[in-house]
């Protein structure tokens, strides 16, 4: 896996980047087909997720940075800082990066599909006509902004094999304000979700402590999920 901001590494030069990349994609085709490709395509996905949000707001995903040490992102402010002089260079390496992995996928389509068929997922709460669904908001001391997460039940199919669990992804934009008052939680969260239903009304509350690895609640998410899945299941 290359790092976040290999596009900044010196030199800044778009040729010298292509390579870099298609070295990067090289290597990860070469475990397409085999056991194990799942990993490596899905660095192409976070790479590419990366780029498009650099190119945006000149900023990593939310899980990228969660996953970054400090001494990581302490480089990569360096490396931004350093090059301000190079900025139509950078933006021309991204955009060009982000068409070059673009095309990749399109060429390598069907292990694209592969990947995306190894974890089905649907609402557990749609196919039985269940609403057993709603938002798990959680309070951390001395933080500014709540921890909100979506969850739901849904059958995940792997293989031939069906069983049902608990999917929960974290809302990262926008952030709700800390509060204590649910009436204002549920305020916020119909203000800002798109199509919220009054029958999504279960919103659980927890306090928590500093020590908690909120990350286990996030990595509960359908992209996790198919890691998560590969590393404990059998795929025939």
């Amino acid at each position: 896996m290359i790092k976040p901001y290999w596009f900044l590494e010196d030199p800044i030069d778009e040729e010298h980047k292509y390579y870099i990349l298609m070295d990067f994609l090289t290597k990860a085709k070469n475990s397409f087909g085999k056991k194990g490709f799942e990993k490596h395509f899905k660095e192409i996905l976070t790479v590419r997720k990366d780029l498009e949000s650099f190119d945006k707001k000149t900023e990593f995903t939310q899980r990228t940075l969660a996953n970054m040490t400090e001494v990581d992102k302490e480089i990569f402010y360096n490396k931004l800082d350093k090059n301000l002089d190079y900025v139509d260079e950078i933006e021309r390496i991204v955009k060009g990066s982000i068409k070059t992995i673009d095309q990749f996928l399109e060429e390598n389509s069907e292990t694209a599909d592969k990947y995306n068929s190894l974890v089905d997922v649907e609402s557990y709460c749609n196919k039985y006509n269940l609403w057993d669904q709603g938002f798990l908001v959680v309070r951390k001391p001395d933080e500014e902004f709540m921890k909100v997460f979506t969850w739901f039940f849904s059958p995940i199919k792997i293989g031939t094999e069906e069983s049902v669990a608990l999917l929960m992804t974290e809302m990262l934009d926008p952030q709700c304000e800390t509060t204590t008052e649910i009436s204002k939680i549920k305020g916020f969260l119909k203000s800002n979700i798109k199509d919220f239903s009054d029958k999504f009304d279960c919103v659980l509350i927890a306090d928590v402590s500093k020590s908690v690895d909120l990350e286990t609640g996030t990595d509960i998410g359908k992209e996790k999920s198919i890691e998560i899945i590969l590393k404990n299941f059998r795929l025939d």
